[in-house]
């Protein structure tokens, strides 16, 4: 997959918390879907934010992944294309994080490492000094 040009195609120079005539309705549901398979397959009730928790940011969603205590990851839905992403500031093993992208798959989402969200920002908006990043662009608070 070409992620360079999946992240560009849904950059939109003017909006930059969702584009026009984004979902919310149609995301939250979706999400709560993703949430209730995930926690099925893990094995375990999982905590997650949405709606008025996630509030000026550029993802309407988020899951708290539990790794080894007190260690955590985040499994973020981003306002933009349908796409999520997984932290990378813990190592989240190769099972388990086999088992979020397949089920991403099967809820119709569009996972993007990490390590490519770490690039340098060069979208629609290049310039805007607080967008450094793609994590920043579509994965957080803006």
């Amino acid at each position: 997959m070409d992620y360079q040009e999946l992240l560009r195609r849904h950059d939109h120079p003017t909006h930059w918390e969702r584009p026009p005539g984004f979902d919310w309705q149609r995301a939250e549901n979706q999400f709560a879907q993703f949430v209730e398979s995930l926690s099925a397959a893990l094995g375990t009730t999982l905590h997650s934010e949405t709606g008025s928790y996630i509030q000026d940011a550029s993802f309407h969603s988020e899951i708290t992944l539990p790794l080894q205590n007190p260690l955590v990851a985040w499994i973020r839905f981003s306002n933009f294309g349908d796409m999520v992403t997984v932290s990378n500031d813990n190592p989240v093993p190769e099972g388990t994080l086999q088992v979020i992208q397949n089920l991403l798959a099967q809820h119709g989402y569009v996972y993007i490492p990490a390590e490519v969200l770490h690039t340098p920002y060069d979208g629609h908006a290049a310039g805007v000094g607080w967008i450094r990043s793609w994590w920043i662009r579509y994965f957080d608070w803006l």
